[in-house]
């Protein structure tokens, strides 16, 4: 039904791979279609083309988005739609509505309340350590402590309020959230609906001191 190319190669040109999609959907052999990992500038190159020949655009993006700034890029290729310096990039998928399946959403784990400023040197784990790599950073614990300190007043979890402020944002999104049990996927539903004000999403992720 959904087909998303994983990753993107910006050195080729973006056309043939619009006029192949087309092809395998006029073929039946798969749905809408769209990117993963793929910039909003070649995003927006490619359905330009698809609009210029007649053809059908990119109707899907899944690039990371959490309320943790990603730093770093985990592994090569990933594009992240979080943080300061993306406004621009949310603002497009805003005015546009694409639908967004964005994943890593809880930062790879980083709102669990496992990661501290004083332990990450303590981490072994491969996973673990990509964690450390790309959301380890002061402006993120910063975060992750207004986090705790709402969930604290709202008598959630901090996995839940990560969650919301994902849920609450003026963007079409289809949030990717992996869930190790029963109870944590009963939280993570539990989540959607959890409203925050904007003036709460704002002080979240360091934009005011007010809320």
């Amino acid at each position: 039904d959904i087909y998303l190319l994983h990753r993107d190669d910006p050195d080729v040109p973006v056309g043939p791979i619009v006029e192949k999609l087309n092809e395998y959907h006029n073929k039946g052999i798969i749905g809408i279609f769209g990117g993963s990992n793929w910039t909003v500038a070649r995003v927006q190159e490619a359905n330009a083309y698809a609009e210029a020949h007649g053809l059908k655009p990119f109707a899907a993006s899944s690039p990371n988005f959490s309320l943790a700034d990603q730093i770093k890029e985990p592994w090569s290729g990933c594009i992240s739609i979080s943080g300061p310096g993306k406004a621009e990039e949310r603002a497009w998928y805003q005015a546009n509505q694409m639908p967004l399946f964005t994943w890593s959403s809880m930062a790879g784990g980083f709102f669990s309340g496992r990661f501290r400023r004083d332990n990450l040197a303590t981490f072994s784990d491969y996973n673990d350590k990509v964690v450390v790599d790309a959301y380890g950073y002061e402006t993120n614990f910063e975060r992750l402590e207004r986090v705790e300190q709402l969930a604290a007043e709202k008598g959630v979890t901090i996995a839940q309020i990560a969650v919301a402020y994902i849920f609450n944002q003026p963007l079409n999104i289809h949030a990717l959230i992996a869930s190790r049990s029963a109870d944590e996927l009963q939280q993570n539903v539990a989540a959607l609906e959890l409203p925050l004000t904007q003036a709460e999403i704002d002080w979240l992720d360091l934009r005011s001191d007010q809320r």
